[in-house]
């Protein structure tokens, strides 16, 4: 009978058991470990948003233009945090004024932080730049690079100015070549940050497209070459470049 007792008492204690040690413990929600800024391109002309294929503009030398076509590329992002340092993000991103789908994206798989300032340049490195063999943004088939000198085009620009005998005279200005790559710093004029809480942040980039003829070097469109393909006017390049590193602000 003791037997059947202490039996019993066995069986019950071995089946608590199992079932105590079959119980898993309950599931953590994963917490997120980082964010992701996403990035909005807004381009004006005179203060204003730019719009194409009007002569609504005129320059600071007071030539009447119109843009027919802009686009460039934005690549080695970087931003700042007084906690962290700069942290860099491989982000290559094509931009054309006229596809507003190219004027969003986002960066991913930001660290956590408050970020105070952004780098980025105004084309491709050197290793990139050279090796046209890619694909999406770099591909090139989106017509942004040049066939007789291996190399991507950095910032196309294209428009109409009216000269001094009321003619109408298009001018394309193409930056391209390792002299000329444009590499941008400046403050973010609203502090981003990322938390668990909060994992997701605005940057607008703001882009005066009339500032490639503004300063420091004002440019008057009746006195210099109407075309430039960067080699064949390096001088001009030069003066174009330094105009533009001028013309971002990030908000």
């Amino acid at each position: 009978m003791k037997t059947t007792y202490f039996s019993s008492i066995l069986l019950v204690s071995s089946i608590f058991l199992l079932f105590a040690c079959s119980e898993k413990e309950p599931t953590a929600t994963p917490q997120p470990r980082g964010g992701e800024i996403k990035v909005h391109l807004n381009h004006t002309v005179n203060g204003k948003t730019a719009e194409r294929d009007q002569f609504l503009y005129m320059t600071e030398a007071g030539d009447s233009f119109q843009v027919t076509l802009l686009q460039y590329y934005l690549s080695n992002f970087e931003f700042h945090s007084p906690e962290t340092g700069w942290k860099k993000m491989d982000k290559y991103q094509l931009i054309r004024l006229n596809e507003a789908g190219t004027h969003d994206f986002t960066i991913k798989d930001m660290p956590f932080g408050a970020y105070d300032s952004v780098r980025f340049y105004v084309g491709l490195d050197s290793a990139t730049n050279h090796d046209i063999d890619k694909e999406a943004d770099l591909d090139p088939g989106n017509e942004m690079v040049w066939t007789w000198n291996t190399g991507y085009i950095f910032y196309m620009f294209e428009g109409k100015f009216i000269d001094n005998n009321d003619v109408v005279v298009p001018f394309a200005y193409h930056i391209g070549m390792d002299a000329y790559l444009m590499k941008y710093e400046m403050p973010i004029q609203s502090v981003k940050t990322l938390s668990t809480s909060a994992t997701q942040a605005d940057l607008e980039l703001q882009l005066e497209i009339d500032q490639i003829f503004r300063s420091p070097n004002l440019i008057e469109l009746n006195t210099i070459a109407p075309v430039s393909h960067t080699f064949d006017e390096p001088a001009l390049t030069t003066l174009l470049k330094d105009n533009l590193l001028d013309a971002f602000t990030a908000k």
